[in-house]
């Protein structure tokens, strides 16, 4: 200005222009003069380190050594001097890192992706001037993964129950295992290592991605009641990192093993005289399967009825009653054992009991007297005069009889075999009619022997004329209560003959039927055999009351008679009849297992004949009662995966020979049908899950 004072007309900047050079005249209108001017700008600091990026990400993996550079930084100031020396500071890196002077940041401790995956670092640039200035640089380092850690099991051991009958397919449990690493280091696969013990093919898959384990084959808890799985969980990483578990598989027992005898029939023998109450055969009965469905309960039966055993639930038959074999020689019975299982399981078999004879029964004499004529004119040496007849109930030695004489004769003798009475002289002393009473003593050939007498009277005449004064009798010993077998076609029930104490034609009977009921029996008239002349039927009739007719010749003939009574044994030639040969029923679904129908077949024959059993064919999610008919579900049935069921119930006896009925469950077209009734259950389901 006019005082010589340079101002500065705007503001300098050090870094544009750091000095300026100035011309400066000086005039007093007459005279100039010149100088020259040198000013010098000083800094100041009023700039900021200037980073040459905005920000960043850095990538470093986790298994990097500790002195790894992470990335290198780099800022500038344009000031001079101290206000343009630029100093580094980090942040944000949790020790885990540090910057030096040059702006190269390194690794300072070890890192792991697992405990942090990633830093948010800040990088601090300032200068030394007065007052400082600073400027920050955003930075993200991501720890990229490194495969450093197996998978891990939720459990080191995993336990699961199944029952035995559990269908192939089904899903048993899932083992779970996480692995802390990412991306494929993290994708875990499972497979199966090794199974206890060890089988052809093997019994359990599980899904490699998901870890389900699934029933491959069929269990059987009486094979293998315990099954131990080794499972493997292995991580996609290079190389792969993989961890065992342990899965225990515990088979549950199931009701699917009927009780097993060790013969498929039984031939016992006893001795008629044995106490009641007394042992007499014990049997062997085995169930694989265990607890209450191998408990065993027993049930003995005949099929006439006529059982006097009893059977204990240790499997030992008793003599409850009185046996006689002389009443009944042998007992066919039915030995049911049945086990204590849901479903319950039967097994039979036959028992065929002989009894045995014991010597208990004396020989009875087929007449309680017996008497003859003989006449001297014409008595000869060793001449027959007649014979005496025992029997004996009892069999073998027990019942062969020796016939002999109380007291001794010399006019008569006896054959100790036949009981044949001769002559032992021509009776030539004998001078008037005389009665001779002799005693004949029937002996067994039993031990201990048994005897019984019979008296004989033998009228010892010089002259006879008969008299038709006595009727022909059957003797009281005869077995009039007979049973006959049906279906048989010419069956001989005996001879039944009769006994006239007259002579010559008073003395010849002829045999005949009051009621021959239609031609069905026949007896001879000249012998007394009895036939059957066609096949009986137990169903139309099962007892015959049949008189048979002893005459004589006699001018005024007499008679005699014996009732029969017979009784038509049965033979298995019904089979068992259902009423109806369909039926339907609706079940809902998700009910629990219960009787949904009780079918009921019919017999016409009786006893064992009659014993209906009863199985079902073509369907396992149905049981029915063995005995009982009643058909019931097992499991809860599921509309949405099967709408109706069609299986065949089988009606059948174990008789022989084996006889059957069927009954269907079947389709609407026959209208045999079980129909599952819907239950509204399922929500609607889209057909994709996004559209």
């Amino acid at each position: 200005d006019v005082n010589g004072i340079i101002w500065t007309k705007t503001k300098l900047d050090y870094e544009s222009q750091n000095n300026y050079t100035l011309n400066i005249s000086l005039s007093d209108g007459n005279t100039t003069d010149y100088a020259t001017v040198f000013i010098e700008v000083t800094d100041v600091n009023d700039n900021s380190p200037v980073f040459g990026i905005i920000s960043t990400t850095i990538n470093i993996l986790e298994n990097m050594p500790v002195g790894t550079s992470v990335t290198s930084v780099s800022a500038t100031d344009v000031d001079k001097g101290f206000n343009g020396l630029v100093v580094y500071t980090l942040k944000g890196s949790e020790e885990k890192m540090d910057i030096d002077a040059s702006g190269l940041i390194l690794l300072k401790k070890e890192l792991d992706r697992e405990t942090q995956d990633f830093y948010n670092l800040t990088v601090i640039a300032s200068d030394q001037g007065q007052p400082m200035l600073s400027t920050a640089l955003n930075l993200t380092v991501i720890i990229d993964d490194v495969n450093d850690n197996p998978p891990v099991f939720s459990s080191s051991r995993y336990e699961v129950s199944v029952p035995e009958d559990k269908a192939r397919g089904s899903e048993l449990l899932t083992v779970s295992a996480t692995d802390l690493d990412a991306g494929a280091n993290a994708l875990v696969k499972y497979r199966i290592v090794s199974q206890q013990p060890s089988t052809s093919s093997p019994v359990f898959l599980v899904n490699s991605t998901t870890g389900q384990l699934f029933l491959s084959q069929q269990l059987d808890y009486e094979t293998t009641k315990q099954f131990d799985v080794e499972v493997e969980a292995s991580d996609g990483g290079q190389p792969s990192l993989s961890t065992n578990t342990s899965v225990v598989v515990r088979v549950l027992d199931v009701n699917d093993n009927p009780p097993k005898f060790n013969q498929a029939a039984y031939d016992v023998f006893v001795l008629e005289n044995i106490q009641k109450g007394s042992p007499i055969y014990s049997f062997s009965v085995t169930d694989e399967d265990e607890v209450e469905n191998a408990r065993i309960t027993y049930y003995l039966s005949a099929e006439d009825g006529d059982n006097p055993y009893g059977i204990q639930q240790d499997g030992t038959i008793l003599a409850n009653g009185y046996v006689d074999r002389e009443t009944k020689e042998k007992y066919e019975l039915l030995l049911v054992a049945s086990d204590n299982g849901i479903p319950q399981r039967q097994n039979f078999t036959y028992v065929s009991i002989q009894v045995l004879d014991v010597n208990d029964n004396a020989p009875q004499f087929t007449k309680a007297q017996y008497a003859a004529s003989v006449r001297v004119a014409t008595a000869k040496e060793g001449e027959s005069v007649l014979s005496v007849s025992a029997t004996d109930l009892d069999i073998g030695n027990n019942s062969i009889i020796s016939y002999s004489l109380m007291n001794h004769s010399d006019d008569f003798h006896i054959n100790n075999h036949t009981g044949e009475i001769i002559l032992g002289s021509n009776l030539a002393h004998i001078t008037a009619d005389t009665v001779v009473t002799l005693i004949v003593i029937a002996a067994d050939h039993g031990v201990p022997q048994l005897t019984s007498n019979g008296k004989l009277y033998l009228f010892i005449f010089l002259r006879v004329n008969d008299i038709n004064d006595n009727p022909p009798v059957f003797s009281t010993l005869i077995q009039t209560k007979l049973s006959l077998p049906e279906n048989a076609d010419i069956q001989d029930l005996g001879t039944f003959s009769a006994t006239d104490l007259d002579i010559g034609d008073n003395a010849l009977i002829s045999y005949s039927l009051q009621d021959d009921f239609a031609g069905v029996f026949y007896i001879n008239s000249s012998t007394g055999k009895l036939m059957t002349t066609k096949s009986l039927d137990r169903e139309m009739t099962d007892n015959y009351e049949l008189k048979i007719i002893a005459t004589d010749s006699g001018k005024i003939p007499l008679s005699g008679s014996l009732v029969l009574s017979i009784n038509v044994e049965d033979v298995n030639d019904n089979p068992p009849v259902f009423p109806q040969k369909s039926y339907s029923v609706t079940v809902k679904e998700n009910e629990p297992p219960h009787v949904i129908l009780n079918a009921t077949a019919t017999d016409k024959d009786i006893g064992y004949n009659a014993i209906i059993h009863y199985t079902i064919i073509g369907e396992t999610s149905f049981r029915v009662g063995e005995l009982s008919g009643a058909i019931a579900t097992l499991q809860p049935l599921d509309y949405e995966s099967q709408a109706q069921y069609t299986f065949i119930l089988k009606a059948f006896n174990p008789g022989e020979p084996y006889l059957q009925d069927t009954a269907n469950i079947t389709d609407m077209d026959f209208l045999f049908l079980v129909i599952v009734e819907d239950v509204n259950e399922e929500g609607p389901v889209f057909d994709k899950p996004s559209y």
